[in-house]
């Protein structure tokens, strides 16, 4: 296979599980898709080494998407006591270009490539165009990014935004209790994520008096989206009210008239709960500014989206030298 094909082995680590493919890092299409968990691996680079085993041959370009840190030619990985460098990519794949980009920075990178067949459409607004976009993530944490124009650029704009305190109302604890995250400091780290849908929901079955129906933040939405247990339905409403005020936020603090998106496992498997009122009431509550965000348009990432290898490929394009960065999307992944 010749190289001008700009093919580029791309990965995208998260919490739990690793995604990899082959990508076209122009046409940001991806083939021989492969799922592997993190728990069967001791560092980073043996699911690398089989996923290669799976495949004819590795491109001389690699870029890997992690929930990390990237400080220069070295990654440290939050939810794994792993590291990774440039160096030890290269030892592995032999790979001429390395390119380690964080994963909420890459999902930033990808959004003006999303196409309406990777978004589930929360609420239409009024986008402006080039205008700022942010994107929440919400899945074994919570993370937070914006994407600005700069020229003819987009410039991701990467902080710590699930460290942000979550506050409780005065009606979220009469109705869980005064105990409920009483007494510490909550970051939304610990609350947008599949625990903390479970705990909110042990909440409210405490306070009620009943008897739990459901176990796990999977059944939890399950149960609560089909209307078996009443319990879970409220604990959906809740947790998509959360989510309005804390994305509301969001889309104020960037100025997102270009977009809000949201993305990641928690988010995806509770879209009809978001369909309902109480996400959009409680993003649009905000006073003076409520006909302001009224126009941000509020879309939903779809895990088939593969938003972090296609963004990882987009990372790649943009740190290849005199190369504009992929801009359109294109051909859906392939197997």
């Amino acid at each position: 296979m010749i190289e001008h094909s700009r093919q580029a082995l791309v990965g995208a680590f998260g919490a739990r599980y690793v995604s990899l493919a082959i990508a076209d890092i122009d046409e940001l299409s991806v083939s021989n898709f492969a799922l592997l968990s993190t728990a069967d691996f001791e560092e980073p680079m043996q699911a690398v080494e089989r996923y290669l085993a799976s495949v004819p041959r590795c491109p001389n370009k690699v870029s890997i998407a992690l929930a990390g840190t990237v400080e220069g030619d070295a990654a440290t990985f939050t939810h794994r006591n792993w590291k990774l460098t440039r160096n030890d990519v290269r030892a592995a794949t032999r790979a001429d270009h390395v390119c380690l980009i964080n994963d909420i920075e890459a999902s930033a990178l990808v959004l003006p490539n999303l196409s309406a067949y990777d978004l589930q459409e929360l609420h239409a607004g009024a986008a402006v165009p080039y205008g700022n976009k942010a994107v929440l993530v919400a899945g074994a944490a919570l993370g937070i990014a914006g994407l600005v124009r700069a020229g003819k650029d987009w410039v991701p704009v990467v902080g710590e935004g699930g460290s942000l305190r979550f506050v409780l109302t005065k009606e979220d604890l009469a109705e869980l209790g005064t105990d409920f995250l009483a007494e510490r400091y909550v970051a939304c780290d610990e609350v947008f994520t599949g625990a903390g849908l479970a705990e909110l929901y042990e909440a409210l079955v405490a306070k009620a008096k009943v008897k739990a129906k459901s176990s796990g933040a999977r059944q939890i939405a399950a149960f609560g989206l089909s209307g078996e247990d009443p319990v879970a339905m409220r604990a959906l409403q809740i947790m998509a009210t959360w989510l309005g005020r804390v994305a509301g936020d969001i889309a104020l603090l960037y100025g997102a008239r270009g977009g809000l998106y949201m993305g990641g496992g928690l988010v995806a498997n509770i879209i009809p709960a978001l369909q309902t009122g109480h996400f959009r009431e409680a993003f649009e509550s905000r006073g003076e500014r409520s006909a302001y965000i009224a126009k941000v348009p509020v879309r939903v990432i779809k895990t088939a989206a593969d938003a972090g290898l296609r963004g990882a490929a987009i990372a790649m394009a943009r740190s290849l030298p005199s190369h504009p960065a992929a801009s359109r999307p294109t051909a859906r992944a392939t197997s």
